[in-house]
């Protein structure tokens, strides 16, 4: 190190300039030379996207394609949603390469179909150009939806008759290749029904099937529409139930009390779908023609003397008759009208398919008979509370609607106190500090009253092992191995049972020391014949027998012996 210090300050000014500005241009010739290795890196990785959203038929004959151009590519993805990759040196020339071959990835064809046209086309081959031309629109419009990888749409177009009942319905049929996890809704499989019934001539909504990449169907059955319909139905029938329930409760609770009644309501609904067509015709139209027809006839003629046949016609002379020869004349007019009117017609057609009728209601309500020791009149009363029920639901006679209001000895709730107040069978009254303590008290009892048996079953376990198991050492005759409880286990079942020794019966606990003692002198003993050995037990027993008879005096005596040894000791 102190050699190159010296080496640098005998260096001159443009000697270091030159020697700092070679390290520079050498550092930025490296990083240079790495940033380009790693672009041309770059450039090699199979990262560039050829083609995705691919089926594994469609990869094996583009595969084929780009193996044969010599184009490296890897394959990425899973199922139908499959990814072509290669770099970007081949890139271009691979998306040409599958454009251009029959391995293209969309092989749709649409309306640049009758771009290419021959004088000798028939007017059949111009139908069928036409279905193809909207058969791969109507594909191409939903691959472009998002969660459709694939769409292959074929429509059925009757061939036109003049007779009406041969004719049959144009239907179309759409597979579409779902993305990994999408599924489609009602709403969007109604919308893409609509989508294609809108692009082709006479084509009913309900004549399109739509199914998925394993052949099965995308909509709703017809059981399963059904039963949804079925279900809707039952909870809108028990919504309305309870409601009517609510209705007549909160009307009668603060007539009879809080928790003295009840009521049950069964309605009976039409979910019946009806069409209805009414035809209206009005008798003052606009007029549609009119005809008048007047005719008018004129009669003239000179009066004279000239008799007539003889007879009685002649005689009678007639009414205003000159016989001077005066001119005689006569007019007759007449008029006739014919008017038409036009016929006015109208026609309402009415659908009532999303709503019901209410057919019939049948009420049952029930009420504690205690509440009647404050109406002498039940019959009154009864009436009174029917007539508010029957309001509360909308009671219709003529509907054929039914409503039965009877009085119970209610089990559980007592009659009320000397203040007016509910009570419940144990005295609390309800609604107050009392009855929401014992109530709550039930609730956490039933709730986790599983939990609870564990719980006290584990601990009388718990007490019986430390009590009879723990606590006693067992020693058998001859083996002086005995069984101890380490310190660590002691210490943990005094912190489990803190509090329980003032529980324990006192007694018990002398037994276990005297247990203990006798144990350890037991111990002793081995080594011994099987004669000195009995002896000893003899006089254990023995010893035992007197510390029990007279305690008093063996305390004393041990005392003795301890002053005695102290002594000597010192």
């Amino acid at each position: 190190m102190d050699q190159l210090l010296k080496f640098i300050n005998n260096l001159n000014k443009a000697q270091r300039i030159a020697i700092v500005g070679g390290f520079a241009f050498l550092l930025l010739l490296v990083i240079g030379f790495l940033v380009y290795s790693n672009i041309k890196a770059e450039d090699k990785k199979l990262s560039y996207t050829i083609a995705s959203n691919l089926t594994q038929a469609d990869v094996m004959r583009a595969t084929e394609e780009l193996e044969s151009a010599g184009v490296p590519f890897i394959i990425t993805g899973s199922g139908s949603n499959l990814t072509l990759k290669t770099s970007k040196e081949f890139i271009n020339i691979a998306k040409i390469k599958l454009v251009t071959s029959e391995a293209s990835t969309n092989k749709h064809v649409g309306w640049e179909i009758f771009e290419k046209s021959s004088i000798g086309t028939t007017n059949f081959e111009n139908k069928v150009k036409y279905l193809r031309a909207l058969e791969g629109e109507l594909s191409k419009s939903l691959e472009s939806l998002s969660g459709v990888l694939k769409a292959n749409v074929k429509i059925a177009i009757p061939k036109e008759t003049i007779f009406t009942e041969k004719k049959s319905d144009t239907t179309a049929s759409a597979v579409l290749t779902l993305k990994q996890g999408i599924f489609l809704t009602q709403k969007q499989l109604d919308g893409i029904k609509n989508f294609i019934a809108s692009a082709v001539p006479d084509l009913k909504q309900e004549n399109i099937q739509l199914i998925d990449q394993d052949g099965n169907l995308l909509e709703v059955s017809a059981e399963d529409v059904n039963t949804q319909r079925s279900t809707v139905q039952t909870k809108f029938k028990d919504k309305i139930e309870e409601d009517y329930e609510q209705k007549i409760i909160s009307l009668l609770e603060p007539v009879v009390g809080a928790g003295r009644v009840m009521a049950k309501v069964n309605v009976i609904l039409d979910f019946t779908k009806k069409d209805i067509e009414e035809e209206i015709y009005s008798p003052e139209g606009s007029i549609r023609s009119q005809q008048v027809i007047e005719s008018t006839a004129n009669a003239s003629g000179i009066g004279n003397n000239t008799g007539g046949i003889a007879g009685a016609d002649n005689n009678i002379q007639p009414p205003q008759q000159l016989n001077d020869g005066s001119k005689l004349s006569s007019n007759n007019e007449s008029s006739n009208t014919v008017t038409n009117y036009e016929i006015s017609r109208k026609l309402i057609s009415q659908k009532d398919s999303n709503f019901t009728n209410i057919r019939r209601i049948s009420a049952s309500v029930t009420f504690d008979s205690g509440v009647l020791k404050d109406h002498p009149d039940k019959a009154d009363f009864l009436a009174s509370l029917e007539s508010l029920s029957a309001d509360a639901i909308g009671y219709d006679k003529g509907r054929g609607d039914t409503i039965t209001v009877k009085d119970f000895k209610f089990v559980g709730i007592k009659s009320l106190n000397e203040k007016g107040e509910l009570v419940d069978e144990f005295g609390n009254l309800i609604g107050g500090s009392g009855y929401l303590e014992s109530m709550s008290i039930k609730n956490i009892l039933d709730e986790y009253k599983d939990y609870i048996q564990y719980l006290v079953v584990g601990l009388l376990l718990f007490i019986f092992y430390r009590k009879f198991i723990a606590s006693n050492d067992l020693v058998i005759l001859g083996d002086a191995k005995k069984k101890e409880i380490g310190a660590d286990d002691e210490d943990l079942v005094k912190d489990m049972l803190a509090g329980l020794d003032d529980v324990l019966d006192q007694n018990t606990a002398h037994g276990r020391l005297k247990t203990k003692v006798k144990s350890q002198i037991l111990n002793n003993i081995d080594g011994l014949d099987e004669e000195s050995a009995a002896k000893y037990e003899v006089f254990i027993e023995e010893l035992d027998r007197e510390i029990n008879n007279n305690p008093a005096d063996i305390a004393r005596m041990i005392e003795l012996l301890l002053s005695e040894g102290n002594v000597n000791f010192k």
